[in-house]
């Protein structure tokens, strides 16, 4: 009978146990680290500058329209910084999709998302460079052709949407105007 006595009392301890209460409290002392001195007098506030990107997961705002390939702007692309690292080529089996994105002068938009699909702008979309490059690489079509519904859209921008079936790498440009 005492073997059961003691039992009981385990079991009614477990719940004590797992509140966190215990029998027992085991208070921790904070210890300090030697550190330099310290200058406490206020510092002016950093002002950091936000960058505006597309939210992610809006859909896509469908334009009543979508352009055909042959409405690919006529774009200079901008010579890359002396310090870029080249664009990897595409792996053996894959189209690659690209272009530049410019405003109506002609300046790159940065940060343009390019959306492929119903979906909206998600953090793994590609986006346009600072130069306004963007690039995407497909699967080459064999007997299956897939066509494809881009959306380049960034704020304060129209929305253009560009429907196509890839028949080999491609070149697509666009000149995104200002939202009224």
């Amino acid at each position: 009978m005492g073997i059961v006595a003691i039992l009981i009392l385990l079991l009614a301890m477990v719940p004590v146990a797992l509140s966190g209460t215990g029998i027992m409290n085991v208070a921790v002392t904070p210890t300090a680290t030697p550190t330099a001195s310290v200058d406490l007098t206020p510092q002016p506030e950093a002002t950091v500058p936000v960058a505006v990107a597309t939210p992610e997961g809006t859909p896509a705002p469908k334009p009543s329209e979508a352009i055909d390939t042959a409405a690919s702007a006529s774009v200079t692309p901008p010579s890359p910084p002396p310090v870029a690292t080249p664009t990897a080529s595409p792996q053996p089996g894959l189209w690659r999709v690209e272009g530049y994105v410019v405003d109506e002068s002609g300046n790159a938009l940065k940060n343009v998302c390019v959306v492929v699909g119903p979906r909206g702008c998600q953090k793994f979309s590609p986006h346009t460079d600072e130069r306004g490059h963007y690039f995407l690489d497909v699967a080459a079509a064999t007997e299956i052709h897939t066509s494809f519904d881009f959306y380049f859209e960034t704020p304060g921008h129209e929305t253009v949407w560009w429907h196509f079936t890839p028949t080999g790498p491609i070149e697509f440009n666009v000149v995104l105007k200002p939202s009224r």
